[in-house]
């Protein structure tokens, strides 16, 4: 009776001890959060930026900053890639984790912004900023791990106005960039899921390499046309397709864009053709943009477009980085396109981009290519 009874005390109490311990281990991890020991991933849609402005100021700067950071993308259909939701200041500390914040006032103006703006930035930013040196500052992971707060300022708000018309597009650029960099630390943070067998497979066949998720499947594997295809196709109506080109014994001086959209039409209407082979893909000369960039270091051309079926029967966004490679002696094509009647795709096409950023020609890669990748994303950017 009295060894029954005292198993019945000790059932009763792990319970409780199991409670203690999750209370235990809750607070612990409470306090390393508190303390900056862990910190929590940013909030919040990352094509939102949430503005802090003062209700005059934003009166005036609203439709530069629209035309600035509202930019459209074709897919066919326009998409506004950012869109933004003004707040008051004293709201901030709801938005605090937010993944993109924007604070924009004058130095010299009156209201709370302005006063938050002085209070923020050190007397050193504010000389450069009444100097006219600088009129934008980027904090990166300030309360949360991918957060991104920009702080745009100038001596008067009619200055603000002038940098916003002047530089727009790089204002853009710093949400965009930063929106990628987010986009290729999640891919490649699923590593444990990739198809590490196919990146290899690239590495020894090709002396290149790139990140492969686990539901894209390799579709055309042609040495002879130095063509590789993998395509993703879940759920069927949504396809994102990517390619690899290269040529071999190349001229730096050969990559223009008369080159890009021949070779590019050349291969889709040679591998990018329907089930029942009456139609292919090209570029539609609709909308065709070039831009000159720094791919990895190397001078690139980075082509958006659209392309469509010979047929008129469908089409969709695509991204092209096409760039010469000293240390091979290549000109390397990387190419994604996306094909998604019914779904907006402006998510889907920045996906395509950073699988295309994960490219490594070989002697940038070790024996493991999937962790050099990962390695080659600095943690600190993302």
């Amino acid at each position: 009776m009295a060894e029954r009874k005292m198993k019945s005390e000790q059932n009763r109490f792990t319970p409780l001890i199991f409670i203690i311990i999750l209370a235990v281990v809750a607070y612990v991890v409470v306090q390393m959060i508190e303390w900056g020991d862990v910190q929590l991933r940013a909030e919040g849609d990352m094509y939102e930026i949430i503005v802090f402005a003062d209700s005059t100021d934003f009166e005036v700067l609203q439709p530069v900053l629209i035309e600035a950071l509202g930019q459209e993308i074709i897919t066919p259909q326009p998409e506004q890639l950012f869109l933004l939701y003004r707040e008051d200041i004293e709201n901030l500390s709801r938005y605090r984790r937010h993944k993109n914040l924007l604070i924009v006032a004058p130095l010299d103006g009156t209201g709370s912004t302005a006063q938050y703006m002085n209070a923020a930035l050190s007397e050193q930013v504010q000389d450069l900023i009444m100097a006219e040196e600088e009129f934008v500052i980027n904090r990166y992971h300030s309360n949360a791990r991918g957060q991104m707060i920009m702080y745009l300022t100038g001596p008067t708000v009619e200055h603000i106005y002038h940098n916003i018309m002047e530089h727009g597009d790089r204002l853009f650029n710093y949400f965009h960039d930063f929106a990628l960099r987010r986009e290729m630390e999640g891919v490649t943070r699923e590593r444990r899921y990739a198809k590490a067998e196919l990146s290899e497979q690239f590495l020894e066949e090709y002396q290149w390499t790139m990140f492969v998720q686990h539901d894209y499947i390799l579709a055309i594997n042609d040495p002879e046309n130095n063509f590789v295809w993998v395509r993703r196709a879940t759920p069927p109506d949504m396809e994102r397709w990517i390619f690899v080109h290269w040529v071999e014994d190349a001229e730096a001086h050969e990559v223009t864009p008369s080159f890009i959209r021949e070779r590019r039409d050349e291969l889709t209407r040679k591998f990018y053709r329907t089930v029942d082979d009456k139609a292919y893909v090209r570029i539609a000369p609709e909308y065709h943009e070039l831009e000159e960039v720094s791919f990895k270091g190397r001078y690139s051309i980075k082509t958006r477009g659209l392309w469509r079926f010979s047929d008129f029967s469908g089409g969709g966004p695509f991204i092209n980085y096409t760039f010469y490679d000293d240390e091979s002696g290549r000109i390397y094509m990387l190419d994604g396109s996306v094909f998604a009647p019914r779904y907006e795709k402006k998510k889907l096409v920045l996906q395509v981009q950073a699988l295309l950023n994960t490219f490594e020609p070989a002697p940038e890669v070790d024996e493991d290519p999937i962790e050099q990748i990962v390695e080659d994303i600095d943690p600190e950017d993302v």
